[in-house]
């Protein structure tokens, strides 16, 4: 499938940001404060944590017309000022999709400026909820607003936090050793990912300063506090996609980490947080130092650099995304000796 800018979340939040600049929404009660509060969350800039409290104004009011026996689909309606006697406008649409964007957005606090949103959107949807919802008959309307399947469960928002905390460290642990590249401990390291047979001393302390630099970036873009988890609603049910951890967009204005189905699966050479970090970092660095995908771990060759392989040399290696973030689990001790075996750098 070949992504077009419209399938961007980026694309869907700057909607957002208008229509929330525009009118439609209630002017009176406790909606009025829903869409006053979200002009403060939903930004330019992305998503603004000091105003995170407004995800779970959403939450409460759709839980308190529970309560009272009123579906969520009949609330989240009134919220977005739109009646439910004809198919949605694309107006309309956009404005319960920023109700909908927020019912389902979670923000997963560490530590200081280091914060993670993640959407979970209803698996109901086949894209986004202002592609999806327009034109939608109240029936359809219905099934997408009153369902409770979300993308990630509440454990799994918990691991993609989990992942990026324990990715930041990974990173710091990678910009120690790549800082020193002449300490012996370290020159090895780096030799182990992006060394070859024609490597040079003076190669090693090249790549050292390239690696350093490039982690500071993916340092930078994780304590942004702009980081979002998503999946991409229209791959869901895409057989090519079955395999897919995750992918990002390099040029994409707000930074989003695309989970993918098989993020989750124990189908890796590695497992929970060990793989979901890995995944992390190799999706930062492609997004952040505009690495490839040259080869994957799990090649049959490994990931050892190879001066006579002209598709996988050490420069090769120094541009590969799963270079960098095996590199970063070595540095930060997470490499168990039958893990060198099986990426073949031992």
């Amino acid at each position: 499938m070949v992504y077009q800018v419209k399938d961007l979340y980026s694309t869907r939040h700057a909607e957002m940001v208008a229509a929330l600049k525009g009118i439609g929404f209630p002017a009176s009660g406790d909606w009025a404060t829903v869409s006053k509060n979200a002009r403060k969350l939903i930004t330019e800039e992305g998503l603004d944590a000091g105003h995170v409290s407004v995800t779970s104004d959403v939450r409460d009011l759709v839980a308190k017309a529970v309560k009272a026996n009123t579906r969520p689909s009949a609330t989240m309606l009134a919220g977005a000022g739109i009646p439910v006697s004809k198919p949605l406008s694309a107006a309309e649409a956009t404005r319960l999709a920023v109700l909908e964007t927020m019912r389902h957005l979670w923000l997963k606090k560490r530590f200081g400026s280091h914060k993670v949103w993640v959407l979970s959107l209803p698996m109901s949807y086949n894209d986004w909820p202002a592609a999806d919802l327009a034109g939608k008959a109240p029936g359809d309307l219905a099934l997408r607003l009153n369902d409770e399947n979300t993308r990630f469960s509440a454990a799994d928002r918990t691991h993609l936090s989990d992942a990026t905390q324990e990715g930041l460290k990974w990173l710091h642990k990678g910009m120690i050793v790549a800082a020193s590249p002449k300490i012996k401990k370290n020159n090895a390291i780096i030799r182990r990912w992006f060394a070859d047979a024609n490597s040079t001393d003076d190669d090693i302390i090249a790549a050292g300063s390239t690696l350093n630099d490039g982690l500071k970036k993916i340092v930078k873009a994780i304590k942004s506090s702009h980081i979002v988890f998503t999946d991409m609603p229209i791959s869901r049910t895409d057989p090519a996609k079955a395999n897919v951890n995750a992918f990002v967009f390099a040029g994409e204005k707000i930074d989003v980490i695309y989970v993918e189905r098989a993020f989750f699966s124990d189908m890796d050479m590695f497992k929970d947080l060990k793989n979901w970090t890995r995944i992390v970092v190799h999706e930062l660095s492609h997004r952040e130092v505009k690495t490839a995908d040259h080869r994957y771990r799990h090649h049959a060759n490994g990931l050892k650099p190879d001066a006579a392989v002209p598709e996988f040399t050490a420069a090769k290696a120094l541009a590969n995304a799963d270079s960098w973030a095996m590199f970063c689990m070595d540095c930060a001790g997470q490499m168990t000796d039958g893990d060198y075996v099986k990426t073949k750098v031992a």
